[in-house]
């Protein structure tokens, strides 16, 4: 380990040419001596830690093997071992190279995202301020811009930015919490695999074959519960054509309630004017009783008299009529000569 310090110290004295030279030269012992497993690629990218240990099972085929150099004496394996801890070295820098990359990048896009944003809205501002100040407020009495216009276009784009502002807070606080939310689950998550272990999985198989068992059973019971409900549903079928069936009942023995009601409304009408006829008949009656308990039966010969007077006016109507009947005749007949006569003068 001694030569390994005296490497490490004379590596930190040299630049980064120094590194490829020692990289090519151990290129270059090991395909002498028929050693390029030792610097492979999948031996670089191991720790040293297993480097160690694959050291101590070939140090005896090669521990005899030194390189005379400018630098320390230094053998094959240590070189080796030099080269892989540059290796991961180099791959923790590269790695953390690109995560800063990555964040410098996210960063970037971020602050061109927030620069075209602020553009829009300059652009935006600027339009609304010509619109509403510029043109819109010029006094062209006074020719120039009242003040009351500025402070009142300034106050409703404050108005306008702070309700922004607070939606863009809402927002971002909204994102924290989601944040701390994932970032717990994912703690809590990196937890759990760490603590991980074959008693573990053996708990787990032990649940999923409960939560099989519990499966298929609340499948049996689905189908029996389909299988009911199958017989359910005919049921309500059969059920729903009775029900049918009574409504069609129902509604016939409303509509004839109905036609009862009407023919039962236009008996009570009639029945009034039955009623009101009844009356007019009973006064009729009453009048006529009381008539005839205060007729008497006239004389005989009263009776006579007036028949006799009776005939004799019927028969000097006839006799009346006769005359008129004449005249009539004689009048037309009249008319026909004045007629004629006129006619010929």
């Amino acid at each position: 380990m001694h030569g390994i310090q005296q490497a490490l110290e004379y590596a930190a004295k040299m630049q980064s040419s120094s590194s490829l030279n020692v990289g090519s030269f151990v290129k270059s012992q090991t395909s002498k001596y028929g050693m390029e497993s030792l610097v492979s690629p999948s031996r670089m990218m191991t720790s040293p830690s297993r480097v160690s240990t694959r050291r101590v099972e070939s140090s005896a085929k090669v521990s005899g093997t030194v390189i005379i150099g400018s630098g320390p004496k230094v053998n094959i394996l240590e070189r080796s071992e030099l080269v892989s801890i540059e290796m991961e070295i180099l791959i923790k820098t590269l790695e953390r190279s690109r995560k800063k990359a990555a964040k410098q990048h996210a960063l970037l896009k971020a602050q061109l995202e927030e620069i075209g944003v602020r553009e829009a809205d300059i652009i935006r501002a600027t339009e609304f301020f010509k619109e509403d100040v510029i043109i819109s407020g010029w006094d062209r009495i006074a020719q120039r811009i009242p003040a009351e216009i500025w402070i009142r276009f300034m106050m409703e784009w404050l108005k306008v930015a702070d309700t922004q502002i607070g939606k863009l807070r809402l927002r971002t606080s909204t994102l924290n919490t989601q944040y701390s939310k994932l970032k717990g689950q994912i703690k809590v998550k990196a937890e759990l695999s760490e603590c991980l272990r074959a008693v573990d999985f053996e708990k787990l198989k032990i649940e999923n074959k409960e939560c099989v068992e519990i499966i298929e059973y609340k499948l049996h019971q689905l189908g029996e519960l389909k299988k009911m409900t199958g017989d359910a549903n005919l049921n309500l079928t059969i059920h729903k054509k009775a029900m049918m069936e009574q409504n069609t009942y129902l509604t016939n023995v409303l509509t004839s309630i109905q036609d009862k009601q009407k023919q039962a409304v236009q008996c009570d009408k009639e029945k009034d004017v039955i009623e009101a006829e009844a009356g007019k008949l009973l006064q009729r009656l009453q009048e006529v009783k009381t008539v005839r308990a205060a007729y008497e039966v006239p004389d005989i010969m009263d009776y006579v008299n007036v028949k006799s007077e009776v005939t004799d006016l019927r028969h000097s109507i006839k006799l009346l009529e006769n005359r008129s009947r004449i005249q009539q005749i004689a009048l037309t007949s009249l008319n026909r000569k004045l007629k004629t006569i006129y006619s010929s003068v």
